[in-house]
């Protein structure tokens, strides 16, 4: 072997050293930054659990607010219900009311005034009437 030759091999020796120096560095600074990420991980999930479990505390919460609520909306729609239904049958009854002893009346007074004519008009006007009525029904 010649100089040249040894001194390439000392360079590409010497060149082998510095990047495993290097690698050894690196690993050593990623094994670091590794604990560094694991440590904030920990911790991270230490203040999150209160939290988490806060969270579910709401929305646990939230949950029955809601069952309250949807109960309360049915109770108010069957208390609706129940007073439309009522009125109804309230207007019903006083219609009734009302209506029979106006349709009784206007009936009374539609037969005192058919015997208040009758009594009134003469039997010659009568008579006229009757011809003027089978006048109407001849046909031919």
């Amino acid at each position: 072997m010649t100089d040249a030759s040894n001194l390439f091999l000392g360079i590409i020796a010497f060149a082998v050293l510095v990047m495993a120096v290097l690698q050894l560095g690196a690993v050593v600074m990623l094994a670091r930054y590794a604990k560094r990420v694991m440590s904030l991980t920990e911790e991270l999930q230490r203040e999150i659990k209160p939290l988490a479990a806060k969270v579910h505390a709401i929305a646990d919460e939230a949950h029955r607010a809601a069952a309250l609520a949807t109960h309360q909306v049915e109770r108010v729609d069957a208390l609706v219900t129940d007073v439309s239904r009522r009125v109804h049958e309230t207007t019903a009854s006083i219609q009734s009311i009302v209506t029979g002893p106006v349709r009784q009346s206007t009936a009374l007074f539609a037969g005192l005034r058919g015997v208040l004519a009758a009594l009134l008009t003469t039997k010659t006007e009568r008579r006229f009437e009757r011809d003027e009525e089978e006048d109407a029904l001849f046909v031919g």
